[in-house]
């Protein structure tokens, strides 16, 4: 994934992180009421840690997160993308969101991780994609059953309970063919 790649929605685009965003994933990944589903709000160098980490996926294996911004303006929106994850010594791809804190309900984790889907079943070689959301996050179960996903299973993952929600290739084929309901 190289730096000039965009992946566009009907509103948004979808970029790879660069070190210039560092000022508003901090601003998101700071906020404690953002980050009340992760185990503590990010620290200054937690947040650099993240976005190094991501600059990294792009080389290996080829994909991670993006920055999410409003398509007419350039304005940061957040951050969604298909990521490589290992749970229970499988490798998965998962399809992540964060829409940053004042814009949430707008539908833009919904239209950014179907944008991110999309993306992810055409252009990788997998069988299936995930997403690990925490039950009580309600918000974020709604965005993942939006883009077709439904609840495949419950896990701890690092000390947490997770819904592992999960979209098949044949199940996506079908939709995007218009014969699934």
């Amino acid at each position: 994934m190289d730096e000039d790649f965009r992946l566009e929605s009907e509103r948004l685009v979808l970029r790879p992180y660069r070190a210039g965003d560092f000022d508003d994933l901090h601003a998101m990944f700071s906020d404690p009421e953002h980050m009340r589903w992760y185990p503590s709000p990010n620290t200054r160098d937690d947040t650099l840690g993240w976005l190094e980490r991501q600059i990294v996926r792009y080389r290996d294996p080829g994909f991670g997160l993006l920055i999410v911004e409003d398509r007419a303006t350039g304005e940061f929106l957040g951050s969604a993308g298909p990521v490589s994850m290992l749970l229970d010594d499988v490798e998965h791809v998962e399809i992540g969101w964060h829409t940053k804190p004042g814009r949430k309900g707008e539908g833009i984790a919904p239209e950014a991780g179907a944008a991110a889907r999309d993306w992810a079943f055409e252009n990788l070689e997998v069988d299936h994609l995930i997403a690990l959301v925490r039950p009580e996050n309600v918000g974020s179960c709604r965005v993942a059953q939006k883009i077709g996903m439904h609840v495949h299973h419950e896990m701890d993952y690092k000390g947490l309970w997770h819904r592992i929600y999960w979209l098949d290739r044949a199940t996506w084929e079908g939709r995007a063919a218009g014969t699934a309901s």
